[in-house]
């Protein structure tokens, strides 16, 4: 079959062009060709024009976290899709919960032969910007509201990340935004509907809806998660002091910070939720801007993964 290798050649600083420079030999005896981005042809542009044919379509993208939701935004067509991936990110939370192999050679291996190997759900986020427009993105890890997408939006707007990429510190620059974001939040009302209950946090920091247990690089901030049992699984942390959340953060890459005060878990299909104020959302560590109102759910289709 057919493998579409997708790389952003300027993706994590250029080391996602690099890997692939490195992986090329062993696709030789394959059958491929390769697709490159570019400003005016994205990620999302190449995956939609690949899927939109009606054949059976295998692509395999080399990319981080963000380059994955990308590549499932547009997938035109999910039954007639088979996925694969070898990570080159800052975070890699996608690879971290699969027990892919250790080695991007042992991944390429894996996935050459074109067959779908297992199952994952994707979740849809709904959100209604500051003016009003509403919109819709998948995710294939997490979507949240509050502490980690603002850290998010700190970490793209910074003009140290490209350098600290560079020099494969890019998780760097997140936890100086963990550590600002943890300064300066301003807790948030927020209203969360899950399971046919509403129930109000009053001062609320953060509510992260996830699919995959890891986020971030590395937090568990939801240890159940499960990528294929058609829930999300949410973390929310509220009423907490800044020092209780900063010994929150650390508990959380173990994934024991759910017996703190203040932490609270849920498992639901679709989760709604209202803030009294503007807050910063994201999907896999995508930034589309603030919002007072989401909505986060699985799809009834799955990615059909080649790894």
């Amino acid at each position: 079959m057919l493998l579409n290798v997708i790389v952003n050649p300027a993706g994590a600083s250029g080391r996602a062009w690099k890997l692939w420079k490195r992986l090329e030999p062993l696709f030789s005896g394959s059958e491929f060709r390769l697709h490159t981005s570019t400003k005016e042809r994205g990620i999302e542009d190449i995956c939609r024009e690949l899927t939109s044919t009606g054949e059976e379509t295998a692509l395999v993208v080399i990319g981080g976290d963000g380059t994955l939701n990308e590549a499932i935004n547009g997938i035109a067509d999910l039954e007639l899709t088979r996925f694969g991936f070898v990570p080159c990110g800052t975070g890699n939370d996608m690879e971290r919960d699969m027990a892919l192999p250790k080695t991007k050679e042992d991944i390429v291996r894996r996935l050459l032969d074109g067959e779908v190997k297992r199952l994952s759900d994707i979740g849809e986020l709904t959100y209604t910007d500051e003016n009003g427009g509403v919109h819709k993105r998948l995710f294939n890890i997490s979507s949240d509201i509050g502490f980690g997408a603002a850290t998010c939006a700190f970490a793209d707007r910074s003009r140290l990340k490209p350098l600290l990429n560079r020099l494969g510190l890019g998780k760097l620059i997140y936890l100086v935004g963990a550590v600002k974001v943890c300064l300066t939040a301003k807790p948030a009302r927020v209203k969360i509907t899950a399971n046919g209950r509403t129930r109000l946090y009053k001062r609320c920091l953060c509510a992260i809806a996830m699919n995959h247990c890891y986020e971030g690089g590395g937090f568990k901030f939801c240890p159940h998660a499960d990528f294929g049992d058609g829930k999300l699984d949410l973390c929310i942390g509220n009423g907490l002091a800044v020092p209780e959340f900063f010994h929150m953060l650390p508990l959380a890459y173990k994934g024991s910070h759910l017996k703190l005060r203040g932490v609270y878990e849920e498992r639901a299909d679709c989760i709604e939720m209202s803030s009294d104020i503007p807050l910063w959302v994201h999907t896999d560590g995508e930034v589309p801007g603030k919002t007072k109102k989401v909505k986060m759910k699985m799809i009834p289709k799955k990615l059909r993964l080649i790894v």
